[in-house]
């Protein structure tokens, strides 16, 4: 009988502390990291030293066990919690969907994403004088994204789209992945084939796939290109598979994602360029910028608010990002039950977060596509990435040509 204890104690420490690696490998933030780590320090390992007790089953093994045991439970966790601190206090950054920080005013904490200039307007006490100019700095200093990902989809205006959003949004300590891909489902696409096609059929997608991997390669030389001019930190990658699955695992390890607008991983060879925009208007990744050839910094912010739970967690997620943070804020909402309520609460929320905020002038119809000069008008544009219900003034904003940023 004590084989068998032995066994499964055995077989469920290794167990968890197999999971606690893979926590460890692919959680997005230290503090997430530490708290899967703590596992296999005092679960994984408690269960398997018990284990090896069950096993041994004598008085010597047991006695040795207990010790090491209750040695884990008295120095994990506060070596963790002193980890956790200094972490904290050194500016570690956090996954970007944090919505809370209960820390926040309570210890002190460095801002080490901040790029130089923004970091000495912060440190400086508001209405001092800098050293050169006098000028009083700015309480809202912007920061940019520490990690950065740039989806390589060619399309007309790829590469302009990438190196305009790159220098909008990124900073001198941004680390930029410049992430090529390319989507097998749409390059295998044949449609239907008369018999005895099938040869050609293969030579068609092999000829896609040749021409794709050019383009993929043509783009990346472009941005590492500009990268290296620019003085940009970054690493390059290609993988190829289902494109949509591949870009939902890279943006969860970063705090910004930029996609061409109207481009896919096919780069071109295998969708229309309608179905090529379609297909990533589709995309429903938070912290998700779809970029146009023509972005700039936008003089403001505008988020429409649908008044249901999926806005409510969106604005939560953009409100913990820390660049654009020093832009003017509009929440709009649409013409539904409870939106008054629910823009309220939206307002409060962020000005709890101290962002420059306001309610939008009116109510927008749920069923209707929203009037984009109105809605947009030199402020980027952000909704909810998954939302519930998926409406006509939803769905207008997804689909127009302008940028548009994902929450």
């Amino acid at each position: 009988m004590s084989e068998i204890v032995a066994a499964l104690l055995l077989l469920s420490g290794a167990t968890i502390s197999l999971i606690a690696a893979i926590g460890v490998a692919r959680l997005p933030d230290a503090f997430l990291r530490m708290h899967a780590a703590t596992k296999a320090g005092v679960v994984g390992a408690g269960l398997t030293l018990l284990g090896v007790a069950f096993a041994f089953d004598t008085g010597e093994a047991w006695f040795r066990v207990t010790l090491i045991v209750v040695f884990l439970l008295v120095t994990v966790p506060i070596s963790s919690h002193a980890l956790g601190r200094a972490a904290y206090v050194g500016g570690a950054p956090m996954w970007s969907g944090t919505v809370m920080d209960d820390l926040k005013g309570v210890l002190p904490r460095h801002a080490i994403d901040a790029d130089p200039e923004a970091q000495r307007a912060i440190a400086m006490p508001v209405g001092a004088a800098g050293p050169e100019t006098g000028a009083r700095p700015a309480p809202h200093a912007a920061a940019a994204p520490r990690r950065m990902l740039l989806a390589l989809a060619d399309g007309a205006g790829a590469a302009a789209s990438l190196r305009a959003a790159l220098e909008v949004t990124a900073g001198p300590r941004t680390e930029v992945t410049l992430l090529s891909l390319l989507c097998t489902p749409s390059l295998n696409q044949t449609g239907p084939m008369p018999v005895g096609g099938a040869h050609f059929g293969r030579r068609l997608v092999e000829g896609r796939f040749a021409k794709a991997r050019e383009a993929a390669a043509s783009l990346a030389t472009q941005m590492e290109t500009f990268c290296q001019t620019q003085g940009y930190h970054f690493r390059m990658r290609h993988e190829e598979g289902d494109a949509g699955t591949l870009l939902g695992h890279a943006a969860a390890h970063h705090d910004l994602t930029v996609l061409p607008r109207g481009t896919w991983f096919d780069h071109a060879q295998a969708l229309e360029e309608g179905y090529a925009a379609q297909r990533s208007a589709r995309v429903s990744l938070p912290g998700l910028l779809l970029a146009a050839p023509d972005f700039t910094m936008p003089g403001a912010l505008h988020f429409l608010h649908e008044g249901d739970l999926a806005s409510s967690e969106a604005l939560k997620r953009f409100l913990g990002l820390s660049f654009l943070a020093h832009l003017p804020l509009t929440i709009t909402g649409l013409d539904l039950d409870g939106a008054d309520a629910a823009l309220e609460e939206a307002v409060a929320l962020a000005a709890a977060r101290e962002r420059p905020v306001h309610r939008g002038p009116a109510l927008l119809h749920p069923d209707r596509p929203v009037p984009l000069p109105a809605f947009t008008g030199g402020a980027l544009a952000i909704i909810p990435a998954r939302s519930s219900s998926g409406r006509t003034a939803w769905r207008s904003l997804r689909e127009m040509e302008a940028s548009v940023l994902l929450a």
